[in-house]
């Protein structure tokens, strides 16, 4: 098993805390983490799986019964189907609860604003991704993980992929099911799951373009604000990731626009249905840096890093790829996908236009020298 970086954290949380929860999308190993982090110290615990329903009713109808619960930790599994999860953490904040309340979302639960911010200072939230580069790199050494760069650029990083590679192309496909056919959370549902289907799978194949609501919503058969609630919501659930335009009233900059990514780069190839490998493929940029910026975002989040992300474009095509503004830093990348040797060979530098109007932004290229600090930079 892959050891988590957030692992010695949650550890700790849990020891001294009445209340910890965890969000992160399905299959990212969650309970893997909890159990491994209670079994290591022989806790016993009871787990209450609410992505059934009538489960759900039953907690829903009577939150009481939770107080019943005798073993010292008791873990809430799917708990953003809880319409009234914010009275069962307050019940065990305030120690009507005899254990210790684990809580596990693959979407953002319902609850007030200020608790979830108390319960970020508190050190009470994590947030738990597929496996990064970090922590492959550190299970299986990083000489072997970068031999294994290929691999990850087409099946991703979800644990089920990584420990079972015959079978990625089912693990991902059945996880992209399941997304698209349950309900998100308490309240958001998905009720076109062949229009929206339809929406990823443009995304994907569009993956770090920037694009247009418009033309998404018509070749979708749907209106704007729909295509806008869709990619919102997944959004939300930890599929896609989506970078505003980098836009400060210049000429020719692109404004209210967005590039969407997504979570893991086996998402993207499974619904696209091409798990080619790389010299086989004409969509290497697309996967070097859909890899690279979604290793970056995991990597940032994990570690609560306050970043405003973003990419810059400019009507004459001008790109970088991921912008980081931070409250006195400037970084700005473009992807290099010249570290495969079948790559085109084609010379990739900063734009001038970008370095005349932020001469203050430090700039790099994402190559084969520097991706590694790229992905494990902690300012």
């Amino acid at each position: 098993m892959i050891q988590r970086g957030i692992h010695a954290a949650v550890s700790e949380a849990i020891s001294k805390s009445k209340l910890v929860l965890i969000e992160g999308p399905k299959g990212a190993g969650k309970q893997t983490l909890i159990a491994s982090t209670l079994q290591e110290n022989s806790q016993s615990f009871s787990i209450i799986d609410l992505s059934q329903k009538s489960v759900r009713k039953s907690v829903e109808e009577n939150p009481g019964q939770l107080a019943e619960y005798t073993e010292p930790f008791l873990i809430l599994r799917q708990a953003q189907f809880l319409p009234n999860l914010q009275s069962i953490l307050e019940m065990t904040l305030v120690g009507d609860l005899k254990a210790t309340l684990i809580v596990t979302c693959s979407y953002p639960p319902m609850m007030d604003p200020e608790l979830r911010t108390a319960l970020e200072m508190e050190g009470m939230l994590f947030s738990l991704y597929a496996p990064s580069f970090s922590e492959a790199a550190q299970h299986f050494g990083l000489t072997h993980e970068v031999e294994l760069l290929e691999e990850r650029l087409i099946f991703g990083n979800y644990p089920n992929v990584l420990s079972d590679l015959d079978n990625a192309s089912k693990h991902l496909t059945d996880l992209i099911d399941d997304v698209l056919h349950t309900q998100l959370g308490a309240k958001d549902r998905v009720n076109k799951a062949d229009k929206l289907m339809k929406m990823l799978k443009i995304l994907a194949f569009q993956c770090g373009e920037p694009i247009s609501y418009n033309d998404v919503a018509q070749r979708c058969g749907v209106d704007n604000e729909t295509i806008e609630r869709y990619i919102d919501l997944f959004e939300k659930a930890f599929l896609l990731i989506r970078l505003p335009s980098f836009y400060n009233g210049h000429r020719y900059e692109l404004k209210k626009t967005h590039c969407i990514y997504f979570q893991d780069n086996g998402i993207r190839n499974a619904l696209i249905q091409n798990f080619h490998k790389p010299e086989f493929r004409n969509d290497l940029d697309a996967l070097w840096r859909n890899y690279m910026i979604s290793e970056r975002v995991k990597w940032i989040r994990t570690h609560k890093m306050d970043k405003e992300l973003y990419f810059w474009r400019t009507h004459t095509r001008q790109q970088m790829d991921f912008i980081e503004k931070g409250a006195e830093t400037l970084m700005a990348y473009k992807a290099d996908p010249s570290i495969f040797s079948y790559a085109t060979r084609k010379k990739v530098k900063i734009p001038k236009s970008f370095e005349e109007l932020y001469p203050e932004a430090k700039t790099s290229v994402l190559n084969k020298s520097t991706y590694w600090n790229f992905l494990t930079r902690k300012v």
